[in-house]
């Protein structure tokens, strides 16, 4: 067995690619961010590896730096993923777009969007009927229900007050 020396041959770079890989795992894991991790990701793999190449040189202890490079590739792994299903996603969109379509066009029929079309010219002309004086006569038929409204609750209240006072 070889004796491991004390010396910090790449520890500096190994904590430069732990902390890195750390930032870069946890960004990988935001949905539609996660991509960006990438960029700290491959930084932090380059520098574990220098890292690395330095410690196994000076024969020092590796756990920091070996921790720094699996969580740089992990971190990328998850952000390459992300950018990998971003970029097809406008494909497969567009794919179920097309199936949607194709299932809806063989699910009605011509008496379906028959049906469906007089139905919305009806709407239509509901909505053509609705003028400035018809929306007035509501108006004030709001109103009037309103001031009946109020009377009977002033009322109610006078016969509450007449109540307590016995």
């Amino acid at each position: 067995m070889e004796e491991i020396k004390s010396s910090n041959a790449g520890q500096g770079l190994g904590i430069a690619g732990l902390v890195l890989g750390i930032i870069a795992l946890i960004v990988s894991f935001i949905p539609c961010l996660g991509m960006w991790a990438l960029i700290p990701g491959i930084i932090a793999i380059v520098f574990s590896a220098i890292a690395f190449s330095q410690a196994n040189k000076a024969n020092t202890s590796k756990g920091l730096v070996i921790a720094a490079l699996v969580i740089s590739i992990v971190g990328t792994l998850i952000a390459g993923w992300q950018f990998y299903m971003l970029r097809n996603a406008s494909t497969q969109i567009e794919k179920f777009g097309k199936e949607f379509q194709k299932a809806l066009e063989e699910e009605l029929d011509d008496e379906d969007m028959k049906d469906l079309e007089e139905a919305m010219e009806e709407l239509e002309g509901e909505i053509e009927d609705i003028t400035e004086e018809s929306v007035k006569e509501a108006a004030k038929a709001a109103s009037e229900a309103l001031k009946e409204f109020s009377e009977e609750v002033e009322e109610a209240a006078e016969e509450l007050d007449d109540e307590n006072e016995r």
